[in-house]
């Protein structure tokens, strides 16, 4: 069955366990970029773009019965199921909803053809303001990103399983985390009323500065 596949770009979103500056090969020799994506439940942004997901699924899953049973292969078609196309995060230590919806972009790194033909792939990047960018800083968990993704409905014969996976073409960098720090919204934080108090340039001299009102004359 030929397939139509839609581009779609996602709402803002959490990165959550990130590998997109380089492909991961721990499960896959041929390595993949992916990202698991947290978005707001609530948000219409992400209502509209959950239900864009889900007309590709639908549509897809209807033209599967269609055809299946075209094929006679009615009691298949009678027994397919539709797979949601995001899950409800769970708080890891009270198993409760969070209200967020996670969602999965990947790309293989190095493709094969059944030819023998071969290439590699990987993401393009753009910062905040849309400029590419060719070497990216390391994003880590906790990153507000945007993505670009081509979706594919998929028929999995195994169990009978219609669903919607998502081919991660671009990256727009919105808001940095490197390495393995937390934002203030991964730990619960929210925005309040309060001073503004930004990081201090480190002089190296741990001592508490002064203005000098209280210091002797040239001592």
């Amino acid at each position: 069955m030929a397939q139509n596949n839609p581009t779609l770009l996602t709402p803002a979103l959490i990165a959550i366990w990130p590998k997109l500056n380089e492909p991961d090969t721990k499960f896959n020799a041929a390595g993949e970029f992916h990202t698991k994506g947290a978005l707001d439940g609530d948000a219409p942004e992400t209502q509209a773009f959950i239900a864009k997901l889900e007309k590709i699924r639908d549509e897809f899953f209807d033209a599967t019965v269609e055809r299946l049973t075209a094929e006679k292969k009615a009691g298949k078609a009678k027994n397919l199921k539709k797979l949601e196309v995001a899950k409800p995060e769970l708080d890891e230590e009270t198993g409760d909803e969070t209200g967020r919806l996670t969602i999965n972009a990947k790309l293989k790194h190095k493709v094969t053809t059944k030819s023998g033909k071969s290439w590699t792939q990987k993401p393009d990047f753009f910062n905040a303001q849309r400029v590419s960018l060719k070497n990216p800083p390391k994003i880590g968990g906790g990153s507000k990103l945007k993505l670009f993704v081509e979706a594919n409905p998929y028929l999995r014969e195994t169990d009978g399983v219609v669903g919607v996976s998502l081919r991660l073409k671009a990256v727009q960098i919105i808001t940095l985390v490197s390495g393995g720090a937390r934002s203030a919204e991964q730990y619960g934080f929210g925005e309040e009323d309060g001073d503004d108090v930004y990081d201090v340039e480190d002089t190296g001299n741990d001592a508490a500065p002064f203005d000098g009102d209280d210091a002797d004359d040239d001592v």
